[in-house]
């Protein structure tokens, strides 16, 4: 569900909708300027234990509460994606992640949000720390790989799967510390 956009961001006028390279878009008069709308980036990690096991957290809010997911989060405004994803890592499992490899980015549309989002998923070679639950996890734990949980979003089903199919290429990059 789109929410309409009623007014400029930037002023507070009221927007028009007028074509441009094809598309009907979102136009400020006041302004003199298009609105562009872009999809929101998300940022999502996964961690393997010395066992092979992957991490997953238990959601403790909307969307998908009390099901399974990769630890991520929304991108903040100055930090890169794999910051996002090393944050949401420490705030959602208590845990210190490094050398990230980018595993593939994903386009979802959320009912949820209201728009269409960017998961951009990365891969890291190592971790340190205690598995600490925060944020918005109510549990943090490891699986093995053949006996995954279903996941409340498919597109971390789809982020999970990539990684296995490149797994081997990811281990190839932490180790010649590229």
């Amino acid at each position: 569900m789109r929410h309409e956009k009623l007014f400029c961001h930037f002023c507070g006028e009221p927007l028009d909708r007028r074509e441009s390279e094809g598309r009907m878009r979102l136009y400020c008069p006041a302004e003199r300027r298009f609105i562009y709308e872009n999809p929101i980036p998300a940022a999502t990690g996964i961690v393997l234990d010395e066992a092979g096991r992957i991490l997953l957290i238990r959601r403790n809010r909307q969307p998908g509460k009390n099901q399974w997911a990769l630890p991520g989060g929304f991108v903040e405004i100055e930090e890169s994606p794999a910051d996002a994803a090393k944050r949401e890592l420490m705030e959602e499992c208590g845990i210190t992640v490094h050398d990230p490899s980018l595993v593939d980015i994903i386009y979802q549309e959320s009912k949820f949000f209201g728009t269409s989002i960017l998961i951009i998923g990365y891969s890291f070679a190592e971790f340190e720390g205690k598995l600490s639950p925060g944020d918005d996890a109510g549990e943090a734990r490891f699986f093995d790989l053949d006996e995954l949980p279903k996941m409340a979003f498919e597109s971390h089903g789809r982020m999970i799967r990539r990684f296995l199919e490149r797994r081997d290429e990811l281990r190839r990059l932490w180790s010649d510390g590229i």
